[in-house]
């Protein structure tokens, strides 16, 4: 029997029993038996950290296309190259994770141990490996990074609205706006740029906005009034819908070249917020910020610069580099009043993606921050 270091709730190690399946160069594919998949939770995911910080509508993403796997006893479930491009998240039974120094730990679903991906929980791991049948789920790291990036800008702007009340008239749409799936394809740099590329348009009770069949290149979102969706059919007009305030439409016309598939009419009089689809295409394209490797990020730190860590209170929790500065993403607006304008800044995340957006953000306020890229 081999001897096991297994984490307690402490974050301290204690010895146990146990086998470790040594091949792991090559993981078995996960089973894919129907019988067994299972969707994952909303209540799932929001255990897991950082899952816990995303908006819903991110959360029902991730639910709706991923499902749970079976590992069963013995099996390989990740190599090191695994970890390092997904997050692995243990919801039942048991693994052994084997260090790089060959020692393993043995992880169990749904303890404290387990709320963090495994690749996160420990860095050095080479391995996991199921000591029972147990259920995972795996999630690409750069697009939850996407993810968290917009959810954690959209929170910093809508803090931003609260606390100014130069947005008290338009923080509603503003709100709503960023919650828009539709949006979520747009960098998280340019989220603050969104608002201003929309221009209002004052319209009246009986106004059509937009034609069925017509060629469409702008996309409007209701601030005020409402509006009735209609649709022919054996040339007569059937109204199918209404849209209330906060309401979006026409989106189609900012990704496709689709025309209208049905006619707009205002019900009341109100007014329109329009964004026009050179402008959205425009936001589509992510600036380029320039990255340090590790080499890099480790020299200016030891030339007087200082490690800025932009995760979630739990993940720095979990580990952070000496004397970092911590910022979480979503309060970079209240934190970022207690940096030194005079330091310089090496920013890290768990895929460099967090890292890049905030110091795009914070370089803009004269702040000087460079991003570690990757891992």
């Amino acid at each position: 029997m081999a001897s096991y270091r297994s984490k307690n709730s402490h974050g301290r190690y204690f010895i146990t029993d146990g086998l470790i399946n040594k091949s792991i160069d090559n993981p078995i594919p996960l089973l894919g038996n129907p019988d067994i998949l299972n969707a994952i939770s909303i209540d799932i995911l929001r255990s897991f950290v950082p899952l816990n910080i995303l908006s819903d509508d991110h959360l029902k993403t991730i639910s709706r296309s991923n499902e749970m796997d079976l590992a069963v006893q013995g099996q390989c479930v990740a190599n090191a190259e695994i970890l390092r491009d997904s997050h692995l998240f243990l919801v039942s039974g048991s693994v052994d994770v084997e260090l790089d120094d060959g020692q393993p730990l043995r992880i169990c679903g749904g303890t404290e141990n387990s709320h963090l991906s495994l690749g996160d929980s420990f860095p050095t791991a080479v391995s996991v490996t199921a000591v029972e049948d147990c259920q995972i789920f795996l999630l690409n790291r750069s697009k939850l990074d996407a993810m968290l990036c917009w959810d954690q800008v959209a929170k910093t702007l809508a803090l931003d609205f609260s606390a100014n009340r130069h947005f008290d008239e338009d923080a509603s749409w503003m709100n709503t706006l960023l919650r828009s799936n539709l949006f979520h394809k747009i960098p998280p740099y340019n989220v603050k740029l969104i608002f201003d590329r929309f221009e209002a348009r004052v319209v009246e009770a009986g106004e059509v906005i937009v034609h069925e069949g017509e060629q469409g290149d702008i996309c409007y979102l209701i601030k005020e009034g409402c509006a009735h969706v209609s649709c022919e059919h054996n040339s007569e007009s059937t109204v199918v819908a209404e849209l209330t305030p906060g309401r979006c439409f026409g989106e189609d016309a900012l990704l496709n070249k689709t025309t209208r598939n049905a006619t707009v009419t205002m019900k009341t009089n109100g007014v329109l917020m329009g964004l026009h689809k050179r402008d959205f295409l425009a936001l589509m394209n992510e600036p380029k910020v320039a990255t340090l490797n590790i080499e890099e990020a480790v020299k200016t730190v030891a030339d007087g610069a200082r490690w800025l860590d932009v995760r979630s209170q739990q993940e720095y929790e979990n580990d952070h580099r000496a004397d970092a500065f911590h910022l979480p993403m979503h309060l970079m607006s209240l934190k970022s009043r207690l940096m030194d304008a005079n330091t310089r800044y090496v920013a890290y995340c768990s895929t460099g993606r967090r890292a890049s957006t905030v110091a795009y953000l914070l370089n803009q306020q004269g702040f000087n921050v460079q991003p570690l890229a990757g891992h």
